[in-house]
């Protein structure tokens, strides 16, 4: 058993087809081709390890995005469900600190004005969003960050 799980080893077969040295990339225990450069093979080793070593970076990028993305969706989807802490959020984030909120059943909105005359207004940020959280008693059970609420609810609404 080896500490990586994949390795660049001469190809013999490849190096006969192609009339000159080539590598490709096996995992070692198994002996399983991970790359093989679509059949041509790598010049060298150093470029084998380079090339797989960079494929395997990215793809490794795009599956944190997409755990990112998946916690987004499941954040929005929680806020959306919870009328009051939609609302909150709606109106923790309004422009006019006069100006209220509220959703109604048929998810259509009602704006109000309250006279809220020396009351400071707290810029939207994740802080005021757990605040809210522990308000609604939300924090301690949820399966997401205050971020990843905040984060939601920047980019969907």
């Amino acid at each position: 058993m080896t500490d990586r799980f994949y390795e660049a080893v001469y190809s013999e077969e490849l190096s006969q087809e192609r009339g000159d040295i080539r590598f490709i990339i096996i995992n070692p225990d198994t002996g399983e081709i991970l790359d093989d450069a679509n059949g041509w093979g790598y010049r060298s080793a150093r470029n084998a390890y380079r090339r797989f070593g960079y494929t395997q970076s990215s793809s490794q990028k795009d599956k944190k995005k997409k755990i990112l993305e998946v916690r987004l969706e499941r954040a929005r989807n929680f806020y959306r469900a919870n009328k009051d802490l939609y609302e909150a959020l709606i109106n923790a984030r309004s422009f006019l600190p006069d100006l209220y909120t509220k959703l109604n059943d048929d998810e259509s909105e009602t704006l109000s004005i309250h006279n809220v005359d020396n009351k400071v207004k707290e810029k939207f940020s994740v802080k005021v969003v757990k605040r809210l959280l522990v308000e609604y008693g939300f924090l301690d059970w949820i399966p997401f960050s205050p971020e990843d609420v905040y984060e939601a609810y920047l980019k969907y609404e």
